[in-house]
Protein backbone atom coordinates (compact mmCIF):
# COMPACT_ATOMS: atom_id res chain seq x y z
CA UNK A 1 0.00 0.00 0.00
CA UNK A 2 2.87 2.41 0.66
CA UNK A 3 4.17 1.55 -2.71
CA UNK A 4 1.05 2.37 -4.35
CA UNK A 5 0.91 6.13 -2.42
CA UNK A 6 4.35 6.97 -4.07
CA UNK A 7 2.97 6.31 -7.55
CA UNK A 8 1.50 9.02 -9.41
CA UNK A 9 -1.93 9.29 -10.26
CA UNK A 10 -0.16 8.66 -13.78
CA UNK A 11 1.51 5.46 -13.21
CA UNK A 12 -1.90 4.21 -11.45
CA UNK A 13 -3.56 4.56 -14.29
CA UNK A 14 -0.90 2.67 -16.24
CA UNK A 15 -0.54 -0.22 -13.69
CA UNK A 16 -4.77 -0.35 -13.80
CA UNK A 17 -4.16 -1.08 -16.88
CA UNK A 18 -2.15 -3.36 -17.31
CA UNK A 19 -4.24 -5.25 -14.65
CA UNK A 20 -6.95 -5.12 -16.64
CA UNK A 21 -5.25 -6.41 -19.56
CA UNK A 22 -4.31 -9.28 -17.70
CA UNK A 23 -7.43 -10.01 -16.65
CA UNK A 24 -8.83 -10.04 -19.82
CA UNK A 25 -5.92 -12.33 -20.78
CA UNK A 26 -6.51 -15.01 -18.37
CA UNK A 27 -10.73 -14.83 -18.75
CA UNK A 28 -10.01 -15.26 -22.75
CA UNK A 29 -7.86 -18.68 -21.97
CA UNK A 30 -10.32 -19.57 -19.03
CA UNK A 31 -13.27 -19.09 -21.58
CA UNK A 32 -11.33 -20.87 -24.56
CA UNK A 33 -10.46 -23.85 -22.25
CA UNK A 34 -13.97 -24.01 -21.45
CA UNK A 35 -15.70 -23.72 -25.28
CA UNK A 36 -12.86 -26.50 -26.12
CA UNK A 37 -13.65 -28.76 -22.86
CA UNK A 38 -17.46 -28.21 -23.65
CA UNK A 39 -17.35 -29.15 -27.74
CA UNK A 40 -15.26 -32.18 -26.77
CA UNK A 41 -18.11 -33.12 -24.64
CA UNK A 42 -20.97 -33.10 -27.02
CA UNK A 43 -18.13 -35.08 -29.70
CA UNK A 44 -17.74 -37.26 -26.80
CA UNK A 45 -21.43 -37.80 -26.14
CA UNK A 46 -22.15 -37.54 -29.98
CA UNK A 47 -19.51 -40.73 -30.73
CA UNK A 48 -21.12 -42.69 -27.69
CA UNK A 49 -24.85 -42.27 -29.05
CA UNK A 50 -23.32 -43.61 -32.59
CA UNK A 51 -21.55 -46.21 -31.06
CA UNK A 52 -24.56 -47.29 -29.27
CA UNK A 53 -27.24 -47.53 -31.65
CA UNK A 54 -24.34 -49.64 -34.20
CA UNK A 55 -24.83 -51.86 -30.63
CA UNK A 56 -27.97 -52.10 -30.41
CA UNK A 57 -28.44 -52.97 -34.63
CA UNK A 58 -25.54 -55.26 -33.81
CA UNK A 59 -28.01 -57.28 -30.84
CA UNK A 60 -30.77 -56.68 -32.57
CA UNK A 61 -29.06 -58.85 -35.38
CA UNK A 62 -27.99 -61.46 -32.95
CA UNK A 63 -31.92 -61.46 -31.40
CA UNK A 64 -33.42 -62.37 -35.23
CA UNK A 65 -31.02 -65.18 -35.10
CA UNK A 66 -31.57 -66.65 -31.61
CA UNK A 67 -35.82 -66.18 -32.77
CA UNK A 68 -35.16 -69.03 -35.61
CA UNK A 69 -33.46 -71.12 -33.93
CA UNK A 70 -36.19 -71.33 -31.62
CA UNK A 71 -38.34 -71.89 -34.48
CA UNK A 72 -36.73 -74.48 -35.93
CA UNK A 73 -35.64 -76.33 -32.97
CA UNK A 74 -37.97 -79.07 -32.91
CA UNK A 75 -36.44 -79.57 -36.51
CA UNK A 76 -32.96 -80.07 -35.20
CA UNK A 77 -34.65 -82.34 -32.44
CA UNK A 78 -36.04 -84.75 -35.12
CA UNK A 79 -33.19 -85.05 -37.33
CA UNK A 80 -30.99 -85.35 -33.77
CA UNK A 81 -33.27 -88.65 -33.01
CA UNK A 82 -33.38 -90.16 -36.67
CA UNK A 83 -29.47 -89.99 -36.22
CA UNK A 84 -29.09 -91.36 -32.61
CA UNK A 85 -31.47 -94.55 -33.87
CA UNK A 86 -29.50 -95.02 -36.83
CA UNK A 87 -25.79 -94.84 -34.62
CA UNK A 88 -27.40 -97.14 -31.95
CA UNK A 89 -28.82 -99.91 -34.49
CA UNK A 90 -27.18 -103.04 -34.88
CA UNK A 91 -27.17 -102.70 -38.59
CA UNK A 92 -23.62 -102.01 -40.07
CA UNK A 93 -24.73 -100.51 -43.68
CA UNK A 94 -25.98 -97.37 -43.50
CA UNK A 95 -28.07 -96.08 -47.10
CA UNK A 96 -26.93 -92.16 -46.52
CA UNK A 97 -29.40 -89.42 -45.87
CA UNK A 98 -29.87 -86.66 -48.54
CA UNK A 99 -32.87 -85.23 -47.04
CA UNK A 100 -32.82 -81.25 -46.17
CA UNK A 101 -34.04 -81.43 -42.17
CA UNK A 102 -35.59 -77.83 -42.60
CA UNK A 103 -37.38 -77.53 -45.90
CA UNK A 104 -39.94 -79.85 -48.07
CA UNK A 105 -39.13 -78.40 -51.42
CA UNK A 106 -35.46 -77.71 -52.50
CA UNK A 107 -35.65 -73.79 -53.57
CA UNK A 108 -33.82 -72.71 -56.35
CA UNK A 109 -32.85 -69.66 -53.93
CA UNK A 110 -32.39 -68.91 -50.44
CA UNK A 111 -30.89 -69.18 -47.22
CA UNK A 112 -30.51 -72.68 -47.24
CA UNK A 113 -30.04 -73.37 -51.28
CA UNK A 114 -26.79 -72.51 -52.01
CA UNK A 115 -25.13 -74.58 -54.56
CA UNK A 116 -22.87 -77.56 -53.15
CA UNK A 117 -21.66 -81.07 -54.22
CA UNK A 118 -21.74 -82.46 -50.66
CA UNK A 119 -25.15 -81.95 -48.91
CA UNK A 120 -25.72 -81.52 -45.61
CA UNK A 121 -27.19 -83.43 -42.88
CA UNK A 122 -27.47 -81.49 -40.14
CA UNK A 123 -28.91 -77.69 -41.74
CA UNK A 124 -28.16 -74.77 -39.83
CA UNK A 125 -29.49 -71.26 -40.39
CA UNK A 126 -26.69 -68.27 -40.99
CA UNK A 127 -26.84 -66.87 -38.34
CA UNK A 128 -25.23 -63.29 -37.48
CA UNK A 129 -23.59 -63.78 -33.84
CA UNK A 130 -21.06 -60.40 -34.97
CA UNK A 131 -19.25 -58.50 -32.10
CA UNK A 132 -17.05 -55.76 -34.36
CA UNK A 133 -19.69 -53.20 -33.27
CA UNK A 134 -18.85 -53.81 -29.50
CA UNK A 135 -15.14 -54.26 -30.50
CA UNK A 136 -14.81 -50.61 -32.29
CA UNK A 137 -16.32 -48.83 -29.35
CA UNK A 138 -14.07 -50.81 -26.71
CA UNK A 139 -10.88 -49.96 -29.02
CA UNK A 140 -12.10 -46.31 -29.74
CA UNK A 141 -12.84 -45.44 -26.11
CA UNK A 142 -16.60 -44.00 -27.17
CA UNK A 143 -18.29 -45.60 -24.28
CA UNK A 144 -16.16 -43.84 -22.27
CA UNK A 145 -18.76 -41.77 -21.24
CA UNK A 146 -21.27 -43.95 -20.57
CA UNK A 147 -22.76 -45.18 -16.78
CA UNK A 148 -20.75 -48.02 -15.39
CA UNK A 149 -24.06 -49.48 -14.61
CA UNK A 150 -25.35 -49.39 -18.03
CA UNK A 151 -22.06 -50.58 -19.40
CA UNK A 152 -22.51 -53.11 -17.17
CA UNK A 153 -25.67 -54.33 -18.83
CA UNK A 154 -23.96 -54.34 -22.15
CA UNK A 155 -21.50 -56.67 -21.02
CA UNK A 156 -24.01 -59.00 -19.75
CA UNK A 157 -25.57 -59.02 -23.39
CA UNK A 158 -22.39 -59.37 -24.87
CA UNK A 159 -21.53 -62.74 -22.82
CA UNK A 160 -24.44 -64.05 -24.07
CA UNK A 161 -23.41 -63.05 -27.68
CA UNK A 162 -20.13 -64.99 -27.01
CA UNK A 163 -21.73 -68.05 -25.79
CA UNK A 164 -23.72 -68.82 -28.61
CA UNK A 165 -20.77 -67.56 -31.02
CA UNK A 166 -18.09 -70.53 -29.05
CA UNK A 167 -21.77 -72.82 -28.83
CA UNK A 168 -21.83 -71.79 -33.00
CA UNK A 169 -18.46 -73.09 -33.56
CA UNK A 170 -19.08 -76.13 -31.69
CA UNK A 171 -22.29 -76.75 -33.85
CA UNK A 172 -20.17 -76.06 -36.61
CA UNK A 173 -17.50 -78.80 -36.02
CA UNK A 174 -20.34 -81.75 -34.92
CA UNK A 175 -22.07 -80.65 -38.28
CA UNK A 176 -18.99 -81.44 -40.41
CA UNK A 177 -18.36 -84.80 -38.98
CA UNK A 178 -21.95 -85.63 -39.30
CA UNK A 179 -21.65 -85.02 -42.93
CA UNK A 180 -20.48 -87.79 -44.02
CA UNK A 181 -23.63 -89.54 -43.38
CA UNK A 182 -25.06 -88.18 -46.10
CA UNK A 183 -23.49 -90.88 -47.75
CA UNK A 184 -24.01 -94.79 -47.94
CA UNK A 185 -21.11 -96.24 -45.74
CA UNK A 186 -20.47 -99.50 -43.36
CA UNK A 187 -20.75 -98.07 -39.95
CA UNK A 188 -17.36 -99.47 -38.18
CA UNK A 189 -17.31 -99.42 -34.43
CA UNK A 190 -14.72 -96.47 -34.62
CA UNK A 191 -16.84 -94.42 -37.16
CA UNK A 192 -19.96 -94.90 -34.89
CA UNK A 193 -17.92 -93.63 -31.52
CA UNK A 194 -16.71 -90.57 -33.87
CA UNK A 195 -20.18 -89.79 -35.17
CA UNK A 196 -21.69 -89.97 -31.83
CA UNK A 197 -19.30 -87.80 -30.20
CA UNK A 198 -20.32 -85.66 -32.64
CA UNK A 199 -23.96 -85.63 -32.11
CA UNK A 200 -23.40 -85.15 -28.35
CA UNK A 201 -22.06 -82.08 -29.01
CA UNK A 202 -24.80 -80.93 -31.49
CA UNK A 203 -27.34 -81.91 -28.76
CA UNK A 204 -24.99 -79.78 -26.71
CA UNK A 205 -25.27 -77.07 -28.91
CA UNK A 206 -29.25 -77.04 -29.37
CA UNK A 207 -29.98 -77.24 -25.62
CA UNK A 208 -27.19 -73.93 -25.24
CA UNK A 209 -29.02 -72.05 -27.87
CA UNK A 210 -32.42 -72.96 -26.22
CA UNK A 211 -30.68 -71.90 -22.63
CA UNK A 212 -29.16 -68.96 -24.03
CA UNK A 213 -31.61 -67.56 -26.29
CA UNK A 214 -33.74 -65.12 -27.37
CA UNK A 215 -35.84 -64.65 -24.31
CA UNK A 216 -32.58 -64.13 -22.65
CA UNK A 217 -31.67 -62.09 -24.48
CA UNK A 218 -34.33 -59.60 -24.86
CA UNK A 219 -34.59 -59.20 -21.54
CA UNK A 220 -31.45 -57.92 -20.96
CA UNK A 221 -32.30 -55.47 -23.90
CA UNK A 222 -35.46 -54.55 -22.02
CA UNK A 223 -32.83 -53.26 -18.97
CA UNK A 224 -30.90 -50.98 -21.09
CA UNK A 225 -34.79 -49.84 -22.26
CA UNK A 226 -34.49 -51.12 -25.83
CA UNK A 227 -37.96 -52.30 -26.43
CA UNK A 228 -37.27 -53.90 -29.82
CA UNK A 229 -40.77 -55.21 -30.24
CA UNK A 230 -41.85 -53.55 -33.70
CA UNK A 231 -38.72 -53.86 -34.99
CA UNK A 232 -39.11 -57.56 -34.55
CA UNK A 233 -42.60 -57.96 -36.05
CA UNK A 234 -41.57 -55.78 -38.78
CA UNK A 235 -38.48 -58.34 -39.13
CA UNK A 236 -40.95 -61.19 -38.69
CA UNK A 237 -43.41 -60.17 -41.69
CA UNK A 238 -40.48 -59.28 -43.99
CA UNK A 239 -38.77 -63.00 -43.36
CA UNK A 240 -41.97 -64.66 -44.38
CA UNK A 241 -42.25 -62.68 -47.34
CA UNK A 242 -38.77 -63.40 -48.49
CA UNK A 243 -39.42 -67.22 -48.01
CA UNK A 244 -42.27 -66.64 -50.12
CA UNK A 245 -40.57 -64.81 -52.85
CA UNK A 246 -38.22 -67.49 -52.83
CA UNK A 247 -40.75 -70.47 -52.68
CA UNK A 248 -39.13 -72.01 -49.73
CA UNK A 249 -41.67 -74.71 -47.88
CA UNK A 250 -40.88 -75.40 -44.33
CA UNK A 251 -41.47 -78.51 -42.93
CA UNK A 252 -44.26 -78.70 -40.46
CA UNK A 253 -41.57 -79.11 -37.23
CA UNK A 254 -40.92 -75.78 -38.27
CA UNK A 255 -42.83 -73.20 -35.97
CA UNK A 256 -44.06 -69.82 -36.58
CA UNK A 257 -41.02 -66.90 -35.18
CA UNK A 258 -41.95 -65.90 -31.83
CA UNK A 259 -41.53 -62.12 -30.88
CA UNK A 260 -40.14 -61.95 -27.24
CA UNK A 261 -41.04 -58.53 -26.47
CA UNK A 262 -44.62 -60.09 -26.94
Amino acid sequence: MTLLRRLSADQKRSLGHWAMELIVVIAGVLIALWLQELVERRRAVADLHAAEDAIHDEVRSALTSLIWREAISQCHLDRAKLLKSALTDARDDWPGLDDNALVVLKPGLGRYSAPTVFPSVYQRPRDTFSTSAWNSALTTSALAPMDHQRFGQLVAIYDIIQVVRENQELEDHAATKLSALAFPMRLTPQIRVELIQALYDIDRSRFSFSAFGAAPLAQEMKTLGWDDKAAVDRWIVEDAADDRRNHIVWKPCVRQPKNPFG
